[in-house]
């Protein structure tokens, strides 16, 4: 069981990690890389940020998209792991429904960290500069909801 749920995992982030690469390439919906860059250098001009505000705004990014990045993956996992359960036909009732409350309170931590992001982006911006940067938010392509 634990050896087909670990390579259920790997099989899934070579599938993420395959997909991810091959939409950067003609797709609009998830820019590669050097995209993102100019992406935010224009947001930068955009917003008449201070250097201070720049370098404040993408140490906030990093360690926002870090931890999110983290509970996706942990979602990911735990996403396996009920799926596993519910084929197994001698899990209990009550494994799976712990497994799904997991789940849930991964997926309330997500929600509170990306509240947690907008709250100390506003703290470094105007209120111009926070409206601008919440409508180019809005803006974006959405993104894939995590596999469930």
């Amino acid at each position: 069981m634990k050896r087909l749920g670990i390579f259920s995992v790997l099989i899934l982030l070579i599938c993420l990690v395959s997909e991810s690469q091959a939409q950067g390439v003609g797709r609009d919906n998830r820019p590669d890389s050097s995209s993102t860059a100019g992406r935010e250098v224009s947001l930068v001009k955009e917003l008449k940020l201070t250097e201070a505000q720049d370098k404040e705004m993408r140490r906030i990014r990093t360690v926002y998209s870090n931890r999110i990045l983290k509970l996706r993956s942990e979602i990911i996992g735990k996403s396996i792991q009920y799926r596993d359960l519910l084929r197994d036909p001698a899990a209990s009732e009550d494994s799976i429904r712990a497994k799904g409350r997991e789940i849930e309170a991964v997926d309330t931590q997500l929600i509170r960290e990306r509240i947690d992001f907008e709250i100390e982006m506003r703290k470094i911006l105007t209120p111009e500069q926070f409206q601008r940067w919440y409508s180019a938010m809005d803006q974006q392509p959405a993104k894939k909801k995590p596999i469930r």
